[in-house]
């Protein structure tokens, strides 16, 4: 007969007696007290619908480095890449098609080989849980702070500023970035220091200059005429230009609408039908012409084991602030120099 206390049932046809102090042992065999207690508060709390789920931070990371509607989106991606990688280019421009004859008359076909390096970055930042408790949703820390929760509402905010300021930090290294500086050698570097690259002189309608609304198509014209007709014939040629110059255009636009020099109806600006890409993140007066798939925007995203770490500092070094560390490679460059115009002072 079972005693106060106990439950006794028969299993097998032997009888099992189980006591309130067997239960209690069992509930600390199977469940951590101090986690456990804390996952009791988080439930009883006030929490944002929004906070149902588990904050994706690295989704938004991998989101501000592929740069979702920025320049380096529509760039030949080249992903995965740890530390080097040699891309092959192919120049067909020379093979012409020729009279049939008997004799066999190639033209030649140039193939080369170019070895390109991503460079290690990092963006990290750090915040204190008090100002978070005074400023925004303190109830959706545990008591007393010494348990941080990511999937509360706060996060999701958190995780998208950062991701938005990533992303135009990332579009103004694709263009300007400099190793002293940025750690990456920006589209604007390298096609400086190449002496393929195509740039305005005397010779082909006048050296670099401030644009203007007043010479804005010239040094459009003068990028169309530089360039082979090869280049220009491709679907994929576009001109990408900095605010400034696309800002000139614009006003050109406005100024010359009524005059019927020239007329640009769509919302998006375009030269002769050519589309005009505005990059936010290059330097006043920049011009560059080529096609999108000459520019190659080369990563190692966030798949790596450590590449993306949010640290409670509350267990590590007793500071009562949250800390978020990003690791990733990347460099933006092109394939073939020859077929970039790039005006710039």
């Amino acid at each position: 007969m079972a005693r106060v206390n106990e439950l006794s049932f028969n299993l097998g046809g032997k009888t099992i007696n189980l006591s309130k102090e067997d239960f209690a042992s069992a509930k600390k065999a199977f469940f951590n007290p101090e986690t456990a207690e804390g996952k009791e508060i988080q439930m009883a709390m006030t929490v944002d619908p929004s906070a149902a789920y588990t904050t994706n931070a690295t989704e938004y990371f991998r989101k501000a480095m592929i740069g979702d509607e920025k320049t380096r989106s529509k760039f030949r991606p080249l992903l995965g890449v740890k530390d080097r990688v040699n891309l092959g280019g192919v120049d067909v421009t020379t093979v012409t098609i020729k009279p049939g004859a008997c004799d066999f008359d190639p033209d030649d076909t140039t193939i080369s080989q170019k070895e390109y390096e991503v460079k290690p970055l990092m963006y990290g930042t750090v915040f204190c849980v008090k100002s978070l408790e005074e400023s925004f949703v303190s109830d959706q820390l545990t008591r007393g702070s010494n348990s941080f929760n990511q999937q509360f509402a706060f996060m999701n905010f958190f995780f998208e500023k950062l991701a938005e300021e990533l992303t135009e930090q990332m579009e103004i290294i694709t263009f300007q970035g400099t190793v002293a500086t940025n750690g990456v050698d920006g589209l604007e570097t390298l096609m400086a220091a190449d002496a393929n690259i195509l740039v305005p002189t005397v010779g082909n309608g006048g050296v670099a200059s401030a644009v203007t609304d007043a010479n804005v198509i010239a040094k459009l014209k003068q990028a169309r005429n530089v360039l082979p007709k090869a280049v220009r014939r491709r679907k994929d040629f576009v001109y990408i230009v900095a605010t400034n110059v696309y800002d000139a255009l614009a006003d050109a636009v406005s100024d010359n609408k009524a005059s019927g020099l020239y007329y640009v109806e769509d919302v998006e600006l375009k030269f002769q039908g050519v589309s005009i890409y505005k990059a936010d993140g290059a330097s006043d007066n920049v011009i560059i012409a080529t096609y999108w798939n000459n520019l190659v925007n080369i990563q190692d995203l966030l798949d790596e084991e450590l590449g993306f770490n949010i640290v409670d500092f509350m267990k590590t070094t007793l500071d009562r602030k949250i800390g978020v560390r990003v690791d990733f490679k990347f460099q933006p460059t092109f394939t073939n120099a020859e077929e970039i115009y790039f005006h710039a002072l």
